[in-house]
């Protein structure tokens, strides 16, 4: 059986502390997938019904270290949806864009910004963005077993 648990803390140095050691067989070079807990919803286009959710892989991870109750994993590869970059990166690439589209004069304006009297995503969201592709304590583990 294969073994399950949780990102219980995010250490520096692209690690994380599943909780999960010794005592349930963890052992060293073991990988593991991360991703969400509640997974993500999918609807049905037609009938706008719920068909149940999917899991959502953000990273694999290798153990490094392993405790009587804990075990240390450096993570392999996280994921960015689309390949995103940063709201700053974005605003500055667009920006470029329609600069070279549109001349010089234009300004992107209302999103990922703070400066002025432009509105952030934050605040025209009404609150902190979560990025959902980062591995989060509470984030579930499991192990992928080699074939």
């Amino acid at each position: 059986m294969a073994v399950e648990g949780k990102v219980a803390k995010i250490l520096g140095n692209n690690e994380i502390v599943i909780n999960r050691g010794r005592n349930e067989g963890v052992r060293p070079g073991m990988l593991f997938e991360v991703f969400a807990p509640e997974g993500e919803v999918v609807w049905d286009p037609d009938t706008g019904e719920t068909l149940g959710t999917v899991e959502d892989v953000k990273a694999h991870a290798e153990v490094t270290e392993v405790k009587e109750r804990l075990a240390v994993a450096r993570l392999q590869n996280t994921r960015t949806p689309f390949g995103a970059v940063n709201i700053g990166e974005m605003q500055e690439n667009l920006q470029r864009i329609f600069g070279q589209m549109f001349g010089e004069d234009v300004r992107i304006q209302g999103f990922g910004t703070t400066s002025g009297d432009d509105p952030d995503l934050e605040s025209m969201f009404g609150g902190p963005l979560e990025d959902l592709s980062k591995v989060q304590v509470g984030d579930a583990v499991r192990e992928i077993k080699r074939s």
